[in-house]
Parts: C-alpha cells; structure tokens; sequence
C-alpha cells in the first residue's frame, strides 16, 4: 500500500509540475514564408527594354547605372526569360519588382 501512495504522490507531482511547464514555456511563432520583392513602382511609363535607353533605365529605383549599363549593352530582349538568362543582376527574385517597368516588344 505504501508503494501504491508513493507512486500516487510521484504521478500527482509529476503532472503538476508538467502543466505549471506548459502554461510558462513560450511557445515559438511560426517562421514567416519567404517574403518577395515588393514590385516597383515605375518612374516613368513601361519602358521596352530592348529598345530603352541608359538615361530612362536609370530613372526607375532599384536600377543603378551598373545594371541600367549592363541591360543596355545585352539589348535586344526576346522576353522577361532572355534578360533574366543573359543580364547578370537580374534573377528570378528581383524581377518580380521590375515586372510593371518592363515591356517586351
């Protein structure tokens, strides 16, 4: 019988201990998903860019003269897959902002 209430005494600690555990732990928030870049706003109206020149390139954030050089110099452009393919600066990621800026044609 001794056994019996000590072993009762144990399991009714035990449980006490463990819910005073959960209630005082923090609990972690879930990680964030993968946040995408923002899409620009354009500083001046679409710009083609196989045809655009390293003035207007330069007008829209996010486009310093280094890339605003670099597309010139790659120019023309098939499509958004072919700038990204040969503009180095330019990646899946980053493209999302400069989307509303570019045109194709």
């Amino acid at each position: 019988m001794r056994l019996n209430s000590t072993l009762l005494g144990m399991t009714l600690a035990l449980g006490i201990i463990g819910a005073t555990f959960a209630q005082t732990t923090p609990t972690t928030p879930p990680a964030a998903p993968a946040a995408q870049a923002p899409a620009l706003s354009c500083a001046v109206t679409a710009l083609n860019v196989s045809t655009v020149t390293l003035a207007d390139l330069q007008k829209n954030p996010g486009i310093n003269a280094k890339l605003a050089a670099t597309i010139v110099k790659a120019q023309p452009f098939k499509d958004e897959k072919d700038l990204i393919k040969r503009v180095k600066g330019i990646g899946n990621k980053n493209i999302i902002k400069f989307r509303p800026c570019f045109l194709y044609k």
